[in-house]
């Protein structure tokens, strides 16, 4: 990746957000889908539900920026067709604060279907983000469930998402070298 310095400060952050993406993408596409769909214990949630969080939070962030029901997760009854119950998929149905035994029971569809649903959440979200321009930085975008994520400045937030995609990444990578793979997404 060529360092976007000279264009400001958004578009560097929006070639950040796509190569963690484009990593997800990459290193999860190379997965079986048993390896998908493993997990070590009963309190720790698979591959695929990162993934799914991933999107989730991409998706979210999309309709943060792009204005309520924009998701597509709602616009294509993605929880309904999935065989997910609505209730239970924390916050924003994200997965956040999802209860461990909760998480691990979700009916993740097929590899295919969770990783092109990814794909499509992920260039959303980048396209919404690269709407954002350095003088927007601080333009307040409110959260849509209440919350007040640094006081609705869009920058920030979008900071945030980033620092929270780097941990589910290292979970994923960590995931994958349990399962005796190289683990890391660098190598």
């Amino acid at each position: 990746m060529t360092p976007q310095r000279d264009n400001g400060i958004m578009p560097e952050l929006l070639a950040r957000y796509r190569d963690n993406q484009d990593a997800v993408l990459a290193r999860v596409g190379a997965l079986s889908e048993a390896q998908i769909a493993w997990s070590p214990n009963a309190t720790t949630p698979c591959i695929g539900f990162h993934v799914w969080h991933l999107a989730r939070w991409a998706d979210y962030l999309h309709e943060l920026i792009d204005g309520r029901g924009t998701q597509i997760w709602d616009v294509e009854g993605l929880a309904h067709r999935w065989g997910f119950g609505r209730a239970g998929l924390g916050y924003a149905e994200t997965g956040m604060e999802m209860d461990a035994t909760a998480a691990r029971a979700l009916p993740l569809p097929r590899r295919e279907v969770l990783l092109d649903y990814a794909r499509r959440a992920f260039e959303a979200a980048q396209r919404s983000v690269a709407t954002i321009t350095d003088e927007g930085f601080f333009a307040l975008h409110p959260g849509l469930h209440g919350e007040n994520w640094h006081d609705g400045q869009i920058g920030p937030i979008i900071i945030t998402w980033m620092t929270h995609d780097n941990r589910h990444i290292g979970m994923i990578e960590c995931l994958i070298g349990l399962q005796g793979e190289s683990g890391s997404a660098d190598a």
